[in-house]
C-alpha cells in the first residue's frame, strides 16, 4: 500500500482534496474460492470488454450500472463486476452505491451501515474520504455507501461537489463502479449518467417490455450518456449451460 499513499499524498498537493484508501480486509481463506473462480468466469468478459473501451490508463474511470426498472439485477452485476476489477486490474477499485433510495452496500459487503457519500460535505467543507471509505471482501476492492445525511440526490450528483468527488476517485481508483438507482423510476440517474465515464445497462431476460427499455436509452443519449454496452441478465437457455458453453 505505500506506493499507493505516496500517490495519493502528491495528489492532495495538488488538488487539495484526495481519499486515502483504508488498509483492505484480509480475505478468509477456504470454501469461497470455488465461487470466486465462478463469478470470474462468468464476468471476466465483461470485464475486459469494459476495459478496452478505455484505452487511456493514465486515470481511473467511473462506470456506472443502471437498469430501468427494480429487479432487473443491477446490485447484482455491480458487486460481482466490482469484485473482478479488483481481481484482475492489479489497481484498488471502488464500489461506490448510488442508490439513495434503496442502499445496499452495507448488507452486501457486510459492513457497517455508517457515514458515506452524502456526509462527504455534511460541514459544507469536504471531509477526508479515508474515514468513510471501507475495505470490500475483496483484496484491492473498497466500499463507499450512501451515508447518513438526507440529500436531494438529482441535485447532489448534479453538483460541483459530487464532480469534485469524483475527480478525486479517479486519482486513486482505477475503476469506480457505481450501483445506480432505475431510470425509469428516479430522475437522479439520469443526472449521474451525465457525470460518469460510461453506462452499462442491466436488462433483465422477459421482464420488461422493449418500448420500456428503448425509452431507457432514449433518456440515457438525451443525457449525453456514453453507454458501453448492455448485461442480459438471468438467460434461459434452451440447452444444458453445460452444452453452450462447448458449443459457443
Amino acid at each position: 500500500m505505500s506506493k499507493i499513499f505516496d500517490a495519493l499524498r502528491k495528489a492532495e498537493k495538488e488538488s487539495g482534496f484526495v481519499p486515502l484508501v483504508p488498509e483492505p480486509r484480509v480475505e478468509a481463506p477456504g470454501p469461497q474460492a470455488r465461487p470466486i473462480r465462478r463469478l470470474e468466469s462468468e464476468f471476466g468478459y465483461l470485464a475486459n470488454s469494459i476495459q478496452s473501451c478505455f484505452p487511456n490508463t493514465a486515470s481511473g474511470h467511473t462506470i456506472m450500472v443502471v437498469a430501468c426498472a427494480e429487479r432487473e439485477g443491477c446490485t447484482y452485476v455491480s458487486t460481482h463486476l466490482s469484485r473482478v476489477f479488483a481481481r484482475t486490474v492489479g489497481s484498488p477499485v471502488l464500489y461506490l452505491d448510488g442508490n439513495f433510495h434503496d442502499p445496499t452496500a452495507a448488507k452486501t459487503f457486510g459492513l457497517n451501515d455508517s457515514n458515506g457519500l452524502s456526509d462527504v460535505y455534511a460541514n459544507g467543507k469536504p471531509r477526508d474520504l479515508s474515514t468513510l471509505i471501507q475495505p470490500g471482501d475483496t483484496d484491492q476492492l473498497y466500499v463507499l455507501g450512501t451515508g447518513t445525511r438526507r440529500v436531494a440526490p438529482a441535485a447532489f450528483f448534479s453538483s460541483g461537489q459530487f464532480m469534485g468527488i469524483t475527480a478525486s476517485l479517479r486519482k486513486v481508483f482505477r475503476f469506480t463502479v457505481i450501483d445506480a438507482p432505475p431510470l425509469m423510476k428516479y430522475p437522479d440517474a439520469i443526472h449521474l449518467a451525465s457525470r460518469v465515464d460510461g453506462v452499462v445497462m442491466v436488462v433483465r431476460y422477459k421482464h420488461l417490455k422493449r418500448e420500456v427499455i428503448r425509452k431507457g436509452l432514449e433518456l440515457l443519449e438525451g443525457a449525453n450518456a456514453r453507454v458501453l454496452g448492455a448485461v442480459l441478465n438471468r438467460r434461459k437457455f434452451a440447452i444444458p449451460d453445460l452444452l453452450y458453453k462447448i458449443v459457443s
